[in-house]
């Protein structure tokens, strides 16, 4: 067995770190959804029958299913398989876009300096996930895929 190159072991500390601070963001979006609904719902006007936006049970199941596919997948990138790289690359973008969209709609200024940390994080993980060092830890794969008995 080959020894994961120090840029695998250090995506993999990021990937962590960044499901670890998509938990403390719902602890957040929990206890300042006050703040965040004046920002996020819209504004009631006269008799209008328009309900503010409960995002609070969105916010949570979205993070658990992207929390336990990131976990799933983490373990798989650790053992060489490239999809899970690809997999972890759009995650952690998708976690930059909703971060930098985040910051553009001027929350709690605690959110908002999370989601530009989060950004940040999500910016350097990329770099590691695409390093040439991960890049050539993965697994070869076939490249003919009708002849399965090549190794």
């Amino acid at each position: 067995m080959t020894k994961r190159p120090p840029a695998v072991d250090l995506a993999c500390w990021l990937l962590w770190l960044l499901v670890a601070a998509g938990l403390v963001v719902c602890i957040l979006v929990v206890t300042r959804r006050d703040d965040l609904g004046a920002v996020w719902s819209p504004m009631q006007v006269g008799d209008s029958t328009v309900q503010p936006v409960e995002f609070v049970p969105v916010i949570i199941v979205l993070y658990a299913v992207t929390a336990l596919l990131a976990a799933t997948t983490i373990a798989l990138y650790r053992t060489g398989h490239n999809w899970a790289r690809h997999t972890l690359a759009s995650i952690v973008l998708g976690v930059f876009v909703v971060a930098v969209a985040t910051v553009r709609t001027a929350p709690p200024m605690l959110v908002e300096w999370s989601a530009i940390a989060g950004a940040v994080v999500s910016a350097v993980t990329l770099v590691f996930l695409w390093h040439p060092q991960s890049r050539a830890f993965m697994r070869p794969t076939l490249v003919d895929h009708g002849d399965a008995d090549r190794s």
